[in-house]
């Protein structure tokens, strides 16, 4: 391998390091929906509270032993959710009970209403009768003082739901969407909405990197297109950063990354400071030319300009990134799959091939699309996922296994 091109692994590595989570804000449970949670979550009281029936049926006292079937009970009362039985059962006594509703005291059993023979005070049980059945204790979900949702988790639907149960819904500590910066180099582009005459190319990168900003929790602002002209993009950063009240905390950028003429990102960025670049070029394919340094101490990440390479970077570094700056793990959800067809042997470059699911199931396989050109945006559109190649990984048959990083539903 070239000395001048760092593994895809060592670029992460360098990029995730480099970054230190957000700072954080503290908002109510309604405004804190699909913010990232700085903060555990811990429950202020049990839940249940207390035991209660967990179907339809007669809390009975059983005196703690199994009951054979045909024991008859008197029943003395009733308790339904949210309506407390308040007197103690003793042996042979059984309370109507309902889902939902606190076990008496003396009661150590639920029988299924199903499973009895009733009339106005009294039943037989049809079945034998085991202590504890059919009852959750007091705690079964949650403890007071117990972590219920660990910090970095997206508070979704699901964990809105446990911080209101868990009676934490006043106050929660959430880290601050990071803002990042996306500005796209090229004399070719144009904006989405414009015609593109003969030369030129709509700018979809941006559209992308947008979205996947946003998808992830972060702040994206758009900067637009700049020309490939020496400190052009480094104005434009500048100008643009006079005009937020905050500094920013992610630049990303497409195009001007590689070696031609016309690209200037890396004699922008030294310009002024050296040692602003990190690292330039890697051994991966789609994505050489990524880049990585800073601005103004603000870390920049430059992507490829072809839509292809600029997606899959954003997904092997970009989304990393901004997880790290908001203080969830960057770990990509990579899965072992049979492949669907035969791939060739790698070259020395990590490879990324645009993939799609064969089956459902325990029968899913994956398999390699047709070409894989790094300007074909349809295919990675199409994709579920990138099968992984490393370095000088030999052929392999359908039905060997291969690593799959699957795209997110959100990409």
């Amino acid at each position: 391998m070239p000395a001048e091109l760092k593994s895809v692994a060592d670029a992460l590595a360098t990029i995730c390091t480099a970054l230190t989570p957000v700072d954080t804000e503290t908002l109510s449970l309604d405004d804190a929906a699909d913010r990232i949670l700085a903060k555990d979550i811990v429950a202020a009281y049990d839940h249940p509270p207390a035991a209660v029936s967990a179907m339809d049926g007669y809390a009975v006292h059983s005196s703690g032993q199994t009951l054979p079937a045909q024991s008859r009970f008197d029943v003395i009362g009733e308790a339904a959710a949210g309506h407390l039985f308040t007197a103690s059962l003793t042996s042979g006594q059984a309370v109507r009970i309902f889902t939902g509703g606190h076990v008496p005291d003396g009661a150590d059993a639920v029988v299924l209403q199903e499973d009895v023979q009733a009339d106005k005070t009294t039943i037989i049980v049809q079945d034998t009768i085991r202590p504890g059945q059919f009852i959750r204790p007091a705690g079964l979900d949650f403890t007071s003082g117990q972590t219920v949702i660990a910090p970095g988790t997206r508070l979704g639907a699901r964990q809105m739901a446990l911080a209101a149960l868990s009676g934490q819904t006043d106050r929660l500590t959430v880290r601050r969407r990071p803002l990042v910066a996306i500005l796209s180099s090229g004399d070719e582009l144009v904006p989405p909405g414009k015609t593109p005459a003969p030369g030129q190319l709509v700018n979809s990168n941006s559209t992308f990197l947008a979205h996947a900003v946003r998808s992830c929790g972060a702040e994206p602002v758009n900067l637009g297109i700049v020309a490939d002209q020496p400190g052009a993009l480094t104005d434009r950063l500048a100008a643009a950063q006079a005009e937020q009240n905050r500094p920013f905390d992610l630049i990303l950028t497409t195009g001007g990354a590689s070696v031609g003429s016309h690209d200037h990102l890396v004699s922008d960025l030294t310009a002024s400071n050296p040692a602003a670049l990190s690292f330039w070029k890697i051994a991966m394919r789609p994505g050489k030319p990524l880049i990585f340094g800073q601005w103004q101490d603000i870390p920049l990440l430059g992507l490829p300009g072809n839509p292809v390479s600029a997606g899959v970077c954003m997904t092997v570094f970009g989304l990393p990134a901004i997880k790290t700056l908001l203080g969830q793990s960057a770990e990509a959800d990579i899965r072992t799959l049979p492949l669907a067809a035969p791939v060739p042997e790698n070259d020395l470059r990590q490879d990324y091939l645009r993939s799609v699911f064969v089956g459902k199931g325990l029968m899913r396989t994956i398999r390699p699309l047709g070409r894989q050109d790094s300007s074909m945006l349809r295919a990675f559109s199409e994709a579920d996922g990138l099968i992984i190649r490393p370095p000088h990984a030999p052929a392999l048959d359908a039905g060997q296994d291969v690593p799959v990083l699957i795209l997110p539903e959100q990409l």
